[in-house]
């Protein structure tokens, strides 16, 4: 890298390794951190994770959270929970700005292709990096509806969601972190709201965390169903500007749901019309 104030620590030196190794498990031990984000983890060797990761592992009486900003698939068998979803973000500004939206869907199997059962990808319409140096989500996805609705793709589809600073309450300013940035947590109360109702759900049901999915998507609209233990949620989120009626799978005509943030009803009949980056969560 250029990073000109970072140490090329020498990961063949054992005794260099047993140090990293306790400053990570005095700030378990001593300040009751709960994980680690590990920054440039793919410059790191594997046999240091691991023997770092089995270490922490065996502090007793404590649940961590890894997380690898990487994407080497070797970092889930180091013990890594999770993994950058790069790909995933790349792919959402494509949709967002015209291509098909089943290459969303396909995007999240390729993601998930090889990685071990309960191991994650992290899944985010921007995180500290992109929101410095590329776009805000206001930016990329056109608007406070577009932003919203690429995070409802985010969060739903699969994964486990990231939110970053102020994109909660639609900042359209860069966010760069090597400087003081005052956030006006007063904009957007719409967003702010959706955002908080988008997740009270996420986190309240089992199905939408951990459901398996169905894909319905086609060139406009993301649809995807989602099923555990009989339950079931239907998600359509329209990745367009304008009105997109939708028609529905066979399986889904005729078929009874409730709204999942109003608690209507709602009859699913061939068609459904969305509006520019409308979005729908449905439960049965």
């Amino acid at each position: 890298t250029n990073w000109m104030d970072v140490a090329d620590l020498n990961f063949d030196n054992s005794d260099m390794r047993e140090a990293m190794i306790d400053a990570m498990k005095y700030w378990v031990l001593e300040a009751n951190v709960d994980g680690y984000r590990c920054d440039y983890a793919d410059g790191v060797p594997y046999n240091f994770w691991k023997q770092a990761i089995d270490t922490l592992h065996n502090i007793p009486g404590r649940e961590l959270i890894l997380l690898a900003e990487g994407s080497r698939l070797d970092h889930y068998t180091a013990g890594f929970d999770m993994t950058y979803a790069w790909n995933w973000y790349s792919s959402l500004k494509s949709v967002f700005n015209g291509q098909t939206a089943t290459a969303l869907y396909n995007t999240h199997q390729i993601e998930y292709n090889g990685i071990p059962a309960g191991k994650h990808k992290l899944r985010y319409s921007t995180n500290h990096d992109e929101s410095a140096w590329d776009q805000t989500p206001m930016t990329l996805f056109n608007g406070e509806k577009g932003a919203t609705a690429a995070s409802i793709a985010t969060i739903f589809l699969g994964g486990v969601p990231l939110i970053y600073t102020a994109q909660e309450v639609g900042r359209t300013a860069t966010v760069p972190f090597f400087s003081n940035t005052i956030i006006n947590w007063n904009d957007h109360p719409d967003m702010l709201k959706a955002y908080q109702d988008a997740l009270n759900f996420y986190n309240s049901s089992a199905v939408a965390r951990r459901g398996t999915n169905t894909n319905y998507s086609n060139i406009d609209i993301v649809c995807f169903q989602k099923e555990l233990d009989g339950e079931k949620l239907l998600v359509l989120v329209n990745v367009r500007g304008d009105q997109v009626d939708f028609p529905l799978p066979v399986d889904l005509q005729g078929s009874s749901w409730t709204d999942a943030f109003s608690g209507d009803p709602v009859s699913l009949t061939d068609t459904l019309s969305l509006a520019g980056y409308e979005y729908v969560l449905l439960k049965q």
